[in-house]
């Protein structure tokens, strides 16, 4: 499953950020959208986890607060570190606008994309860099080419 999965929703970026890489020109930053929703899946007994687009109103600070009897209307949930994760990944963004640099108060520096290293973001309440993430499954997806 997590081999199908990366081949639907991981591996374009990593293929971007390598050909971004090789230019040897701006530098890439790779992130992974770490932060999971408690919510349900409508109908399920399973949490949403991180959805494709979740992270659109994390980039905005734009998370919406807890209001009773509709405690699942945003895709973050209701648990209050949703915030935290939420102004981490705003800092980034404006961070990176502000100075091409992408960075935020109290969170680990995050370096270039680079094919020796492959750093990713790993962006949530705590931010971490990840050095070569997914390094199994991207080279058996390489050896099949």
């Amino acid at each position: 499953m997590a081999i199908n999965s990366l081949a639907f929703a991981g591996f374009g970026s990593i293929t971007i950020a390598e050909k971004k890489a090789e230019q040897n020109a701006a530098p890439a930053y790779l992130y992974n959208f770490g932060y999971k929703s408690e919510n349900k899946i409508p109908g399920t007994d399973y949490e949403l986890g991180t959805p494709h687009a979740m992270d659109i109103t994390f980039k905005f600070n734009n998370e919406v607060p807890t209001v009773p009897g509709e405690e699942n209307r945003g895709f973050g949930g209701n648990r209050p570190e949703r915030f935290k994760a939420s102004h981490n990944m705003a800092d980034m963004w404006t961070t990176f606008a502000r100075t091409g640099k992408p960075g935020a108060k109290g969170q680990p520096e995050w370096p270039p994309y680079t094919l020796a290293e492959r750093p990713t973001m790993r962006i949530d309440t705590q931010c971490e860099v990840i050095y070569d993430r997914y390094s199994d499954e991207r080279k058996l997806w390489e050896s099949l080419d």
